[in-house]
């Protein structure tokens, strides 16, 4: 395909990535006297990883999904299928992650952007729900699997969308850098938690690939599948209580892009549970501690191992 470029455009509802790595960021409303690629990612959390391959402003990077927003159920507009389309490339998580999106990234794609999806590079962890047989789409909260993937990002960024070799190649050493200190210093923290209180309880199936990597055990959901279209259910919300009174559970973790009525409601029916709330599908707002994947790595962690303690 022949590439395209375009002017920068402004990122979604204030979408502000702060670097981790090569010092570089992206800044809403940013503006370029010359033209760059342009780099689409569904989500906040890809669009900051992105945004630490192309460190020195080596492209846009925009999102399709704002802060704040779910994957699984956002609903895209028109306006957002011109975006993919005329992106130089495209970031997707797949996996089904963005379920209503997928018809429409399928759409960019044959329309001809390359779609770069991180699941594709990933072996996933299995789910326990028959409806989900792709397995869990959480797969960032693996650091490590992250880490593993992005050479392969950085060759769709070069082959693809046309940025130069060496200069992604030095920002992605300098990433891979940064995420190797930050899994360290998380599972310095984490394992201050003895192996009794490593259970964790979640709105969703989000936590599947953290629990894995950082060896903590799920004991149930709220919503018990990987995607939060599904539905909680009587039945499967009491025997949660009976489990989470049987394990002595102090937390039931909650989620910020999501209402914490369902989760309050379990905490309540099994008395002196707390409610804590997550950043899980989406970054933070600025100054949340979670407006970077990194920071929402160490951040969730603290947030677990506070209310575990």
């Amino acid at each position: 395909m022949q590439r395209r470029y375009r002017s920068a455009l402004t990122l979604t509802a204030g979408l502000m990535l702060a670097a981790t790595a090569c010092g570089g960021n992206t800044t809403s409303g940013a503006s370029s006297d010359t033209d760059v690629p342009v780099i689409v990612a569904t989500t906040s959390i890809w669009a900051d990883i992105t945004s630490n391959l192309v460190c020195d402003g080596l492209a846009d990077i925009e999102t399709v999904i704002p802060i704040g927003g779910d994957p699984h159920s956002f609903e895209p507009s028109l306006r957002d299928r011109e975006v993919l389309e005329d992106a130089d490339l495209i970031v997707a998580n797949g996996l089904l992650l963005e379920e209503s999106l997928e018809d429409t990234i399928d759409a960019a794609a044959e329309h001809g952007t390359p779609v770069f999806r991180f699941a594709d590079q990933m072996a996933p962890l299995a789910s326990n729900d028959p409806e989900h047989v792709n397995g869990d789409p959480h797969v960032w909260f693996d650091p490590t699997r992250v880490s593993d993937a992005l050479p392969a990002l950085r060759d769709a960024l070069v082959t693809r969308g046309g940025l130069d070799a060496g200069r992604v190649d030095a920002c992605l050493d300098d990433y891979q850098a940064a995420i190797a200190a930050t899994d360290a210093d998380v599972a310095e923290l984490l394992d201050t938690l003895p192996p009794d209180r490593r259970k964790l309880v979640t709105n969703h199936e989000a936590l599947g690939y953290f629990a894995d990597h950082y060896g903590f055990d799920v004991l149930g959901a709220v919503i018990p599948s990987p995607s939060t279209l599904a539905e909680a259910n009587a039945a499967d919300l009491q025997a949660l209580v009976i489990l989470i009174e049987d394990a002595g559970v102090p937390a039931v973790f909650a989620e910020a892009q999501h209402s914490s009525v369902e989760a309050e409601a379990l905490a309540d029916a099994v008395g002196d549970v707390e409610v804590v709330t997550l950043f899980t599908d989406s970054l933070g707002p600025a100054e949340s501690g979670a407006d970077t994947f990194l920071g929402l790595l160490s951040t969730d962690a603290r947030l677990i191992v506070d209310a575990l303690s």
